[in-house]
């Protein structure tokens, strides 16, 4: 079950993205995008596939509470008096519309409509609408859009593009497009993680797994922006020379935005730490964070940065792979090269950081 439901949250983000992906880039005309084919029952699977994995978090609360009342008593409960299974009826009558609309090729703004709805649906059942609906519920509702509509459009022209016409036009509209949506994806960002941690307390929620994944999710946005700073900025420049593709350098920033993904998926299936002393009586604190200390992490906790020469000798080492990923546009190295200095910049300023905590 921790393997099982991260993967369905994991899934289910990219499903939403090929979709609203699909769906948007029909509002555009067609000299300002690359031709693009996506076969119709490919997505018409990825509807079906919504409503399979979408289920993964009510699996996970029928699993916790089965146990004493029953399996089917525990899952017409949650489908019926909990937020998260009242949302995923209505995930799947809107899916079950969607699969029908795209079936039979209908308006485009039916298909639009539909999808807005299961992303509200997403919001609804978001655990910041829990805790303050209004504003949880938009904040939510706005960042799991935004998110999907820049990964979308994305995943569509990087994977099921045809040949490399209509790029810079492609590349005009959706560099501002891709700006605005990193900075509502920011700010809503910051909204949703201030309902759950306490600014002061961020570095204190390190002893913990949603702190340590929360963690992990934020470093792994910086090599994101590098990769969208060489599509939005660079590429445009290189696509003066002739035999320049930018192709593959979309599908490593959309690969950048899976890694954003798989640590967002591991984070919607872990305890928010609304009290981090509680959370910790109550759960324990993270393995990795009890091999580092060596002692056991006594309460109240408070981790404080340091300087420590693992951390500096890390995360220089990050920067350089950050360096490194510019290079390698440069030197017209192969992407895949870029996406492993990702990855190593990832693990470099991470490393950093854990080497450079102390406990008070």
């Amino acid at each position: 079950m921790n393997v099982l439901v991260p993967l369905t949250e994991l899934i289910t983000y990219i499903l939403f993205s090929i979709l609203i992906g699909h769906v948007a880039l029909q509002f555009v005309s067609p000299e300002k995008k690359p031709s693009i084919y996506i076969s119709r029952r490919f997505l018409l699977c990825c509807v079906l596939g919504i409503i399979l994995f979408t289920f993964g978090p009510l699996l996970q609360v029928v699993a916790y509470f089965g146990g004493s009342v029953g399996v089917a008593q525990t899952l017409f409960s949650v489908l019926f008096t909990f937020e998260i299974g009242k949302a995923w009826i209505a995930i799947v009558w809107c899916s079950i519309l969607l699969w029908l609309a795209m079936y039979l090729d209908s308006s485009k703004y039916i298909q639009a409509i539909l999808l807005f709805l299961m992303v509200l649906s997403i919001g609804y059942a978001s655990h910041v609408a829990s805790l303050s609906f209004w504003t949880g519920f938009t904040s939510h509702t706005v960042h799991f859009l935004a998110v999907t509509l820049w990964a979308g459009i994305l995943i569509q022209v990087s994977w099921f593009s045809k040949g490399s016409t209509n790029w810079n036009r492609f590349l005009r509209w959706f560099t501002p497009f891709a700006v605005s949506c990193m900075i509502v994806i920011l700010i809503s960002g910051v909204i949703v993680m201030l309902f759950v941690i306490d600014i002061k307390d961020y570095i204190n929620a390190w002893v913990l797994p949603y702190g340590q994944m929360i963690l992990l999710k934020h470093i792994s946005i910086i090599p994101l922006l590098a990769f969208a700073c060489i599509n939005g900025i660079l590429v445009r420049k290189m696509r003066k020379i002739p035999t320049f593709n930018p192709q593959p350098w979309i599908k490593a920033e959309s690969v950048s935005i899976l890694i954003v993904f798989f640590f967002t998926g591991i984070l919607g299936t872990l305890s928010p730490p609304h009290d981090i002393d509680q959370t910790v009586k109550s759960e324990g604190v993270a393995n990795w964070i009890v091999n580092l200390f060596g002692i056991p992490i006594k309460m109240p906790v408070n981790l404080e940065l340091i300087s420590s020469f693992q951390g500096i000798v890390a995360f220089i080492f990050g920067v350089l792979f950050l360096i490194m990923i510019f290079l390698s546009f440069y030197k017209k190295k192969t992407p895949v090269l870029a996406v492993f200095l990702a990855i190593c910049f990832i693990i470099s300023t991470y490393l950093g950081l854990m080497t450079s905590v102390a406990l008070e």
